[in-house]
């Protein structure tokens, strides 16, 4: 499709990018599903727009014309899939961080056993693939540590967490736990071992920066 700049002597033709094919949200839906489930059983390497056109039962052309690159098509449908309360801490203010952290991580027990899986199919292709590394941490990782991240500075400005703590640090306590179970054991923790890392390792640590001196910001 081309529009025209009329000039004072000549008419040139102008490219207008094509708008992508739009999918209505329960079929999107749908293949989004399959993606992440395809993900985790085969992880990214082995991922193809074949098998997720005969997973979800679409053309593969189809795909391609919405989604480009696989890079594309992976980060989207974990944006839309793996949404915990993303962008939304409001839906975490219980009033306590033990009753925040519980929403945040136990509310729902196939997302905590599913978090794992993806990050270990993505990681072993992380260090070859700059676009995919930097999708993967803009897109996923930021925006749900960032959400734990605000957790924890909610219970500082309560009180519950010492004014001088190093929340980065501490917000990566239960992501990294998560990780070294799902490497361990092959799958995510059930919501049993999320609230025993919470109460026994998180929290403990939370309340020690009270009377702790500051944490060190490397």
């Amino acid at each position: 499709m081309t529009d025209t700049v009329v000039g004072s002597d000549r008419v040139e033709p102008v490219s207008v990018p094509a708008a992508r094919p739009r999918i209505d949200g329960d079929r999107e839906g749908a293949i989004f599903e399959g993606v992440v489930r395809l993900l985790v059983e085969v992880g990214y390497d082995k991922l193809t727009f074949d098998m997720v056109a005969a997973e979800v039962k679409a053309s593969k052309a189809t795909l391609y014309r919405r989604w480009p690159t696989k890079v594309d098509l992976v980060i989207s449908a974990l944006d839309q899939i793996a949404v915990c309360p993303a962008g939304r801490p409001d839906l975490l203010d219980t009033g306590t961080l033990e009753g925040d952290l519980e929403q945040l991580i136990c509310a729902d027990p196939e997302w905590t056993q599913l978090l794992p899986g993806i990050v270990r199919a993505i990681v072993p292709a992380l260090h070859r693939e700059a676009d995919l590394t930097a999708a993967f941490n803009l897109h996923f990782m930021q925006p749900r540590q960032g959400l734990l991240v605000e957790v924890l500075r909610r219970a500082q400005c309560r009180g519950e967490i010492g004014k001088d703590a190093d929340l980065e640090q501490l917000g990566q306590i239960l992501p990294a736990l998560a990780v070294y179970h799902a490497m361990v054991t092959g799958s995510g923790p059930d919501t049993t071992a999320a609230r025993a890392a919470i109460e026994t390792v998180l929290l403990p640590a939370c309340r020690a920066t009270m009377t702790a001196g500051p944490t060190s910001s490397t």
